[in-house]
């Protein structure tokens, strides 16, 4: 799979949603469909108590479903406050 800009596009409005406030089922390790693509969420940072900052690292899967770990892409909202 080749990451376009639209897929990084949609990452980044995705990481806001991380936010408890958005009330959006963001957990580490589920598959999302984002731009109509399957990513598998690893690691969420969220921090809207303290910092605000909100960051997200997640991988496509391939064809077969399996994670592919050499596209990893780490999505990051800064803060809020």
């Amino acid at each position: 799979m080749i990451l376009t800009d639209e897929n990084y596009r949609y990452l980044s409005e995705y990481i806001c949603w991380t936010d408890p406030k958005h009330n959006i089922n963001f957990r580490e390790a589920s598959i999302k469909f984002i731009y109509g693509e399957k990513f598998k969420i690893l690691k969420i940072k969220e921090n809207s108590k303290t910092d605000g900052n909100q960051a997200m690292a997640v991988a496509p899967l391939d064809e077969k479903g399996n994670v592919d770990t050499s596209q990893v892409v780490i999505s990051c909202a800064g803060t809020n406050i």
